[in-house]
Parts: structure tokens; C-alpha cells; sequence
């Protein structure tokens, strides 16, 4: 056998197992639910996983930025009530960037993601960021208004007012910054920083006390993406 046989017999081979990975269910990359169900519908290539409360994720891989870029890419949309947005990934080992993240979202999505959270948030977000780092070398530009609503103990409980925020999305040599400020004062109300590690930093700061159900000082956590 040539060697050029060889080259194209690798080429189709390796086509061939790429082709069996897109067109696998979705469910090898994510888990069915603890009683059996199944989370997410589709395949690798394009599926759609479904979360609490009526939202939802759509991904679908674009195979040519996947090569321009020599990353993964994928086209995402998420879907709910007051929720409309998409954005492009790309992802390669120690690196996960978000770009072109455009549209609105409920602040309950958040709850869908992590729904342990004591507290749930009726305000809608409005995206606007060109760049998100998650992984890899600190990036990051955009803004992301929030509109007035109000928080209430995810269990029951008087809500307290939300008044409207200004996000911003910054970045420095250390890690990639979202800050949201009261729309009013300025005053800083929380704060996530995102380390080229992966490893994240959220707070509430002062100006969020009294704002957020049970928080009664300002409080900082630190975990990973």
C-alpha cells in the first residue's frame, strides 16, 4: 500500500469514527436524571436539553469555525419565558470562550441551573457581550442591563424589590470580570471573577445586602466551572 493510501485510508477512518461521535445520542453527554428520565433529546452534533421551569438549551456544532478556529464550536440557544438567547463556544482543552452572547434571559434561569440556590429573581437580563472567557486566558467585553423585579426565598416569603442593574464584563491579566451596579448609585451589587484556571469568585457585595433574601453581609464563595 502507497503512502498516500495510507494517508487517505486515516483520513476516512478518522472521518468514520467522527461521523459515529456526531450522530451518537445525546445522552453520553448528558446523564439521564437520578429516577431515569431522560434530560436531553437529539444527538451530539444538535440536541436539546431541557431544564425547570419551561427553559431550555439548544447546541448544534458548526463545523466550519470548529476547523477556522481549531476548537470545538457550537451554536447555543436558550429558551424559556422572558428568555431569548444565543451565543457561540468554543472549547479546547484549558480554554472555554463565549462569544457573540446576544439576547434576553430570566434571572430564573439561574434557579433552572442551579436550583439549590435559597432565593429566585424575577428581573430579565439583556446580553450584549462580545467575549467571555470561562477557561483559559482572561477576556472579556460587554454589557448586561438588568431590569427592575424583585427577589423572594426560593421556599416562600415576602419578596424584596430588585432595583435596575448595569452589568459589565471587563477583564485583566488575573481573571474575566461580570459586575452589576445599581442602575441609581452605582453601588456595586455583586461580582463573579472567573481565573484562567477556571476556578470562580462570587459575591454579593455591600451594595447587595438587604437586596438579596438572606443576605444580611457581604458574602463570597469560590468553586470551578
Amino acid at each position: 500500500m502507497t503512502r498516500w493510501r495510507v494517508v487517505l485510508a486515516g483520513v476516512a477512518a478518522c472521518a468514520y469514527a467522527l461521523g459515529l461521535i456526531a450522530m451518537a445520542p445525546s445522552e453520553i453527554i448528558v446523564a439521564r436524571s437520578s429516577n431515569g428520565e431522560r434530560q436531553a433529546v437529539g444527538t451530539v452534533w444538535a440536541g436539546e436539553r431541557a431544564m425547570p421551569g419551561g427553559f431550555g438549551a439548544r447546541w448544534a456544532v458548526m463545523p466550519f469555525s470548529s476547523i477556522l478556529h481549531l476548537s470545538g464550536a457550537l451554536r447555543l440557544a436558550l429558551r424559556g419565558p422572558d428568555t431569548a438567547a444565543t451565543a457561540q463556544v468554543l472549547a479546547r482543552p484549558g480554554r472555554v470562550l463565549v462569544r457573540d452572547l446576544e439576547g434576553t434571559a430570566s434571572m430564573r434561569l439561574i434557579n433552572a441551573a442551579a436550583p439549590g440556590l435559597p432565593f429566585a429573581c424575577s428581573s430579565v437580563m439583556r446580553f450584549d457581550v462580545a467575549r467571555l472567557s470561562l477557561k483559559g486566558r482572561p477576556v472579556g467585553a460587554g454589557t448586561i442591563p438588568v431590569s427592575p423585579g424583585d427577589c423572594a426565598p426560593s421556599g416562600g416569603g415576602a419578596a424584596t424589590p430588585l432595583p435596575a442593574l448595569n452589568g459589565t464584563v471587563s477583564a485583566d491579566g488575573a481573571a474575566t470580570t461580570v459586575v452589576f451596579a445599581r442602575a441609581d448609585t452605582a453601588a456595586e451589587v455583586m461580582k463573579a471573577r472567573v481565573q484562567a484556571d477556571g476556578g470562580l469568585t462570587a459575591s454579593i457585595e455591600p451594595g447587595g445586602v438587604g437586596l438579596i433574601p438572606g443576605v444580611g453581609a457581604p458574602v463570597s464563595i469560590e468553586t470551578s466551572l
